[in-house]
């Protein structure tokens, strides 16, 4: 009764508790009370979340019949609205944000055009050896680059002291010297690149989240008129939201006419994203009202028992006996019945994998129980490791596929050039437009041929691309079937070569066309004309749809922003715009690079009847419950180290760490142990019934392995075998 009243009222509340405890739910409900009971208008409601990923559950259930006519609820996020209001409060502001040309309308740029002006800076830099003392790819380092100046913006700090605080992450030592000199070149792009948007009127992230900050929340006329515009706030997963977004929560609260603060207690995953879990109890502490929910209505009591353990163990307390034992699988080539026992929610294997791919095998033959034997939905499934190579989705996938059983996958900071589907369309690219003096390497054209065209496998793909396609040719040229010698013709098979020369017309037709399209309509007209018909490679395959998809978008996204800019070269800008060959050629250039991909809303989306594979953090991210959960490499240290990012550290770029205290060994111990307890909490949160983990003693690259999470689980099997 206490939860509906808070619910049902104009107050200010603050809902905090783990994941599963219907915290979204009750959120729904404030709205509805809003909007049905109250009669608010929709558009002065506004839900904020910290990714448009996690929206969903509100567009579902506010989209549905029942509501009631008139504007819609807003659900955005704080980078969305700090956009709009730059577009909206421009005139405003434009006269006092240093842009070069005030009067012009400025460009936004995505995480891929950001990288694409950033580029030159990093090329000057590395002519210079800038860089030689980190071993990084280039890509990284503009990636990292720019995610000093996103977290500087996010956090309220200057450029300047941003890489002053990064060398306090940096250890004595003989590297000590090259990692400082890299520091200083990143510093100086930094400069370059803001030097640039300014110049240009381009705004990128960090730049749009200073516009926001410096410019319309202290001018006193686009501050009221924000603030105003909508009376009632909903804020959803504030822990996984930036200081920058907590403090424009405290002060839409102080005007609002009600609010709703929500957050999970024990989360915090996108800390090297810049969020601040911390930050939320400062919001929450502005509520008039404050409600702690801690039943969950997702997992299974054997596994809220484990993650207790999990909790008891990390956290270095005390163990308290239970008789759960744990369960532990016979051999596969000898099952034996359950045993008496309460079943566990932890499933070890009845053997130890010597070697990786047997841990793999084991993984698939126990998915495949689960589907057929035991009547769990493939979609109840998820396969998680630290980090999800090639070799490993391929061998999953491919071995999930031969038991019948469908399988996706989704690796968010994957390059858009690692998908195969990406390279086979920029090469298809690349062979239509022979003016953009690219021409595709061989093996690329083996590639494409081999999943372009229906039943053709890699080594007749090689031989026909041979041939159609010499390797020491100088002109960008694809051959016919015919001009193949009739036993090459009968052992590709000519239904093959049909194909195949159907492919060669439609390049041909295009090219002779005086109809050129922007790259980005001429992969949807591609991908629709021909790869997704019957007899090519992209007509049932969903994920290379997918991708396409991302493709268009992303190539269209590129076309948008720089199609009316100017070419930038070695950090100043041509006279000329670009024009529709240079914006082709760019764009190849920028995906072959290896930039990463911006933000795919439609590659988050959840599929109901495949078993999703995917790295940790990314299912987490998802905030999606399943019935099963396979932890797989346990005994890898991804599962407790972070990556390495040399010109980066998301914990000294925050406000909390004190100024000038150096980032010690220890710091990063305790930093990583937390990291690991709330990764784990996380993952047994979103487990309704059990956990299977995999383990081998050699890793994936053939080296033995024996990383935390092993010896934790180790533990974890030593107490419950002790009863």
């Amino acid at each position: 009764m206490q939860i509906e009243e808070a619910l049902h009222s104009r107050t200010k509340l603050s809902l905090t508790g783990p994941f599963g405890s219907g915290k979204t739910t009750l959120a729904i409900e404030r709205i509805r009370w809003l909007l049905h009971q109250e009669r608010i208008r929709g558009d002065d409601i506004l839900v904020i979340v910290p990714q448009r990923t996690l929206a969903q559950p509100y567009y579902d259930a506010l989209r549905g019949p029942d509501m009631p006519p008139g504007p819609p609820v807003r659900v955005t996020t704080f980078a969305s609205l700090a956009r709009n209001a730059i577009e909206l409060y421009w005139p405003l502001i434009a006269d006092n944000a240093d842009f070069a040309d005030p009067s012009k309308e400025p460009t936004f740029l995505n995480l891929e055009t950001s990288q694409y002006y950033m580029a030159r800076f990093v090329d000057a830099a590395i002519a210079q050896a800038a860089f030689d003392g980190v071993r990084i790819e280039r890509g990284r380092v503009i990636s990292q680059i720019l995610d000093n100046m996103n977290k500087a913006a996010l956090q309220g700090i200057e450029i300047g002291d941003a890489y002053q605080r990064l060398e306090l992450a940096i250890p004595s030592g003989e590297q000590r010297t090259a990692r400082i000199n890299a520091l200083v070149a990143a510093q100086q792009i930094s400069h370059d690149f803001r030097a640039l948007c300014l110049r240009e009127t381009i705004i990128d992230f960090s730049l749009q989240v200073e516009l926001f900050n410096r410019q319309i929340l202290t001018n006193e006329w686009s501050r009221t008129h924000l603030l105003r515009s909508h009376r009632h706030l909903i804020f959803d997963n504030i822990e996984e939201d930036t200081i920058s977004a907590h403090r424009l929560a405290i002060a839409w609260i102080a005007v609002a006419d009600s609010a709703l603060i929500v957050a999970d207690s024990d989360a915090g995953y996108r800390l090297f994203l810049g969020a601040d879990p911390k930050g939320a109890s400062d919001v929450a502490a502005t509520c008039a009202k404050k409600i702690e929910l801690t039943q969950s209505y997702i997992t299974s009591p054997q596994v809220v028992q484990l993650a207790e353990r999990v909790s008891r163990a990390m956290l270095g307390q005390r163990q308290e006996a239970t008789p759960e034992a744990v369960e532990v699988e016979a051999p596969l080539e000898a099952q034996r019945p359950p045993a008496a026992t309460p079943i566990s929610a932890l499933t070890i294997p009845g053997i130890d994998f010597r070697f990786y791919p047997q841990m793999v095998d084991w993984v698939v033959d126990r998915v495949a129980d689960l589907v057929r034997n035991q009547g769990v939905s493939p979609g109840e499934i998820a396969i998680l490791a630290p980090y999800v190579s090639d070799a490993l989705r391929f061998s999953l996938q491919t071995g999930l596929t031969e038991r019948g059983i469908e399988s996706t996958t989704h690796r968010p900071s994957r390059a858009l050039q690692d998908e195969p589907a990406v390279r086979a369309l920029l090469t298809l690219a690349a062979l239509a437009h022979p003016d953009w003096g690219v021409r595709p390497a061989a093996a690329d054209v083996t590639l494409t041929l081999a999943l372009a065209i229906a039943d053709l496998d890699p080594v007749r793909a090689h031989l026909l691309s041979r041939i159609v396609y010499p390797p020491r040719g100088k002109q960008i040229e694809l051959g016919r079937f015919g001009e193949l010698i009739p036993e090459m013709r009968q052992r590709i098979t000519y239904t093959i070569g049909e194909r195949h020369d159907r492919l060669r017309e439609w390049i041909y037709d295009y090219r002779s066309s005086t109809d050129i399209v922007p790259l980005d309509q001429f992969f949807a007209r591609l991908f629709g004309e021909l790869l997704s018909q019957h007899g090519y490679g992209f007509h049932d395959d969903y994920d290379a749809a997918r991708v396409a998809n991302q493709l268009v978008g992303s190539a269209r996204n590129f076309r948008w922003a720089l199609e009316e800019s100017l070419v930038p070269e070695g950090g100043r800008a041509s006279s000329v715009p670009l024009s529709p060959v240079q914006l082709g050629r760019e764009y190849l250039q920028l995906i072959g690079s290896g930039a990463l991909g911006a933000l795919y809303v439609p590659g988050w989306a959840v599929a109901d009847d495949a078993v999703f594979l995917a790295p940790a953090y990314t299912f987490l991210m998802r905030n999606r419950a399943v019935d099963i959960q396979f932890w797989i490499d346990i005994g890898s240290g991804g599962w407790w180290e972070r990556l390495y990012q040399p010109l980066t550290h998301p914990h000294v770029l925050s406000p909390r760490w004190p100024v000038n205290q150096p980032w010690s060994d220890f710091d990063e111990y305790q930093s990583r142990q937390d990291s690991m307890h709330r990764l784990l909490l996380g993952l047994l949160r979103r487990t309704r019934q059990r956990v299977y983990v995999g383990m081998s003693d050699y890793s994936e690259s053939g080296f033995e392995q024996r990383g935390p999470l092993l010896m934790l689980i180790n533990r974890l099997l030593a107490q419950g075998r002790s009863f």
